[in-house]
């Protein structure tokens, strides 16, 4: 009996380390995602200008005329939208591995910033300022494994996620037929004309280093030898600060019009290479001096690089991975 017990013991305990031995081993993971956004908060401004969507509309005309006004916060979060990835992994045992995620995010197009005039029914000012992150990332992670023999394995992981790459790019539309932009940007029209403005802008604001923080829950179901479909539901949380802008595009048409008459009489086509350099080029610090060339400053020069306060963006959120994973 007692030597029945010992062989019993024996190849259980065989039984097991070979079931340790066959956990062990590489993986890949080709992934794909989508995120949805957790905590909106308010975008950051956009040359000095608060994310709102504001509309005004004027009725009437002369000493009758009436205005009212509705102004909005615009909320939301970068961390909505699609990611791609390629996860490597090796798992040590039958409940500690490793993983390795390379991963490309694009996010949902965002509101920015809206601004809309309408005069009679007319549209006569539109302004809207777009934002788009893209990114890369790589993303180490702790994965922990419930033993389990069967087809259904589930897991947790931990970890952080690095950006290696990537930018905020935000398109702006303006088309103003008051001659209110031009007038804010310092355009002086000559006596009883305005100075409308059609253009087109794109920036892209660069990152800092920074670092996020991932977890997830999910489950391996095995398909074949050496190969699982997963399923994950993932948090990220990653906020990220302003390194520095560059103006990319700047296409446009300037028309000075006539009040009385609203006939042009005469137009400037707008290009990039005319805008001085403080506006192509301006870098982002925790905290600005009277010493930096920032705008508005009796020492601005604007043939240099302009100084700025840093925002901030999170591009984290909760998303559902689903992938395919293969031993190799």
């Amino acid at each position: 009996m007692k030597n029945k017990l010992i062989l019993s013991t024996a190849l259980l305990a065989a039984a097991s380390l070979t079931t340790l031995a066959q956990e062990k081993g590489f993986y890949i993971k080709p992934t794909g995602s989508y995120f949805m956004k957790v905590t909106p908060v308010e975008f950051p401004a956009i040359n000095g200008q608060l994310a709102r969507d504001k509309t005004t509309t004027i009725t009437g005309t002369g000493a009758t005329a009436t205005t009212s006004t509705s102004e909005t916060a615009l909320t939301g979060s970068f961390g909505q939208g699609f990611r791609a990835g390629l996860v490597g992994g090796y798992q040590f045992n039958n409940v500690i591995g490793l993983e390795v995620g390379l991963n490309y995010f694009s996010s949902e197009k965002q509101d920015m910033l809206k601004q809309t005039v309408i005069n009679n029914g007319t549209t006569a000012l539109s302004l809207h300022a777009v934002g788009q992150v893209k990114a890369f990332d790589v993303a180490p992670a702790l994965v922990f494994r419930l033993p389990s023999s069967g087809k259904f394995q589930p897991y947790s992981k931990i970890g952080v996620i690095v950006p290696v790459g990537g930018y905020l790019e935000i398109n702006t539309a303006v088309n103003d037929q008051t001659g209110q932009i031009a007038a804010s940007q310092g355009t002086v029209s000559p006596p009883g004309t305005r100075t409308t403005l059609v253009l087109a802008r794109e920036e892209r604001i660069n990152p800092r280093a920074t670092i996020g923080f991932q977890s997830a829950l999910g489950f391996d179901y095995k398909i074949g030898n050496g190969v699982s479909l997963f399923s994950e539901l993932e948090y990220r949380n990653i906020s990220v600060g302003g390194k520095d802008k560059e103006l990319r595009k700047y296409d446009g048409t300037a028309t000075v019009v006539v009040n009385a008459t609203n006939t042009p009489a005469g137009s400037k086509t707008l290009i990039l290479g005319d805008q001085p350099t403080g506006d192509k080029e301006v870098n982002y610090h925790k905290t600005i001096t009277s010493s930096m060339n920032v705008k508005g400053q009796a020492n601005y020069d604007p043939s240099k690089p302009s100084d700025d306060l840093r925002s901030y963006i999170n591009i984290g959120g909760l998303g559902l991975n689903v992938g395919v994973k293969i031993s190799i």
